[in-house]
């Protein structure tokens, strides 16, 4: 069997022709099925993305902080409380929040407890809650009450 494009002859179990590298096969056909449902995957992941970015609500990319940011103020302070108490913290109820922002997924708020004074709440992607008290932080040069 000759190569249809060098002529040189082809030999052995593989089609391909080792002088000129010849497959056998239409380039622009192979390359149209990789790259239609390359496009079409990009196109659909895409949409996804917008999505999601157009029916998110609050001002987090976590979800679970954007559960507690869009309640109303009372619904908000409750949130909170039964955040503290979960974390083994006395907290009655916040009379003062401020969402400081995310780090990464994690969202991060400046909380004031009426009993238990001002706190530092850092909710993970996963739900998990770190809490640590300001007076500390505050010390380090690390103030609670600044928007990251």
């Amino acid at each position: 069997m000759r190569c249809p494009k060098c002529k040189a002859p082809r030999e052995g179990y593989g089609r391909w022709c080792h002088a000129c590298g010849y497959a056998g096969g239409d380039i622009r056909r192979a390359l149209l099925w990789t790259a239609l449902p390359t496009l079409l995957i990009g196109v659909v992941l895409g949409a996804q993305i917008v999505h999601q970015q157009l029916s998110r609500r609050g001002s987090s990319r976590n979800e679970y902080s954007n559960a507690i940011e869009i309640q109303d103020r009372a619904g908000r302070s409750a949130a909170f409380a039964q955040l503290m108490r979960d974390a083994g913290q006395t907290c009655v109820s916040t009379t003062k929040s401020l969402f400081r922002g995310d780090i990464g997924t994690n969202a991060t708020w400046a909380l004031r407890c009426k009993d238990s004074g001002d706190w530092l709440v850092l909710i993970a992607s996963n739900g998990a809650t770190r809490v640590a008290s300001c007076g500390p932080l505050d010390k380090a040069g690390t103030p609670c009450w600044t928007r990251l």
